[in-house]
């Protein structure tokens, strides 16, 4: 049994171009400077996971933004009946010989049934038909790998989706109405909350707008659920082996061609790579000068002896 360690986003990266995958985890570069989405996604999930360890009130509440969007997710699922059974903990699977690292954001029981949830921060929560055509099964190998850990009977993964935009607090007009309260940009908490504060709950667009927020789906925090599926699970455990015995080859014989995408390729496509501007010198055989370009070298996780493999975490 081989001793190589990989972690889900490794291999993700592997998947999407062996070339980024170099630069990230062969070269150990990353950009001197991220980008801002990153850091608000980033400051979102220390938040919440500051949160479920019932830290909230004793750390750094992080930016203005991000500290009102998750006080607004806590009152949106004030009701929760989430027994926490794991926080950021690391577990690792076999596959095919190969061991894969996995971090799940939560492990709950909800009314018995155990579930794995991850926290998802958009710009905009997609529709279950975008939820079904991601081209990531990530949660499929959670679920495999939390069965491997113990947990025999998980019924599902949920994608607990929040926007990275706050609900926008409504503001009064001179006559005492609620601004552009037709297109206002909230939820019904927030609209209800602000209402009874003024004493506008009876107002009849107040409660126009009100109707319709509770009749659809909340635009800022939604939990979709997926129910295990045996099938599906040994489908993804199948190709994951598969990908990994290519990156094994790619590793031994020292090879990681580019997977060219076009911009029309989505969230997967070159513009998107960190490393474009590296990859696009290289390969009009300019001079590479990694501070000119904005890279750096990534300290190593462990000792500077541990093998490569150790690092693609």
């Amino acid at each position: 049994m081989t001793s190589r360690r990989y972690s889900h986003s490794a291999l993700k990266t592997a998947q999407r171009c062996l070339k980024q995958w170099s630069y990230k985890y062969i070269d150990r570069l990353e950009p001197v400077v991220s980008k801002p989405h990153l850091e608000k996604g980033s400051e979102l999930h220390a938040l919440l996971e500051q949160y479920y360890r019932d830290e909230w009130f004793s750390g750094n509440y992080g930016s203005d933004d991000n500290t009102e969007i998750i006080q607004r997710y806590l009152h949106h699922y004030a009701k929760d009946d989430w027994e926490i059974l794991h926080i950021e903990e690391e577990f690792e699977m076999i596959v095919n010989g190969y061991t894969l690292v996995f971090i799940p954001d939560l492990v709950v029981r909800i009314n018995g049934e155990v579930w794995i949830v991850d926290h998802k921060t958009t710009v905009r929560i997609p529709d279950e038909w975008d939820l079904y055509n991601m081209g990531d099964f990530q949660h499929l190998l959670y679920l495999e790998g939390m069965e491997q850990n113990g947990y025999d009977e998980v019924a599902g993964f949920i994608f607990n989706y929040i926007r990275t935009k706050p609900p926008t607090m409504p503001k009064l007009r001179k006559d005492g109405k609620i601004a552009d309260i037709r297109r206002l940009d909230t939820d019904y908490n927030t609209l209800l909350m602000f209402a009874e504060e003024h004493g506008l709950e009876k107002d009849p667009d107040v409660e126009e707008k009100l109707a319709i927020l509770a009749h659809t789906p909340n635009k800022f925090f939604q939990r979709h659920h997926i129910l295990y599926n045996e099938h599906a699970v040994a489908q993804a455990v199948h190709d994951t082996a598969q990908a990994l015995t290519f990156l094994e080859e790619a590793e031994i014989e020292s090879m990681y061609p580019r997977h060219v995408i076009s911009g029309g390729g989505g969230y997967m496509s070159c513009a998107k790579c960190d490393y474009q501007p590296l990859c696009h010198t290289e390969m009009l055989g300019m001079n590479v000068d990694l501070e000119v370009l904005g890279y750096r070298e990534r300290e190593r996780r462990n000792n500077d002896n541990a093998e490569p493999s150790d690092e693609r975490q």
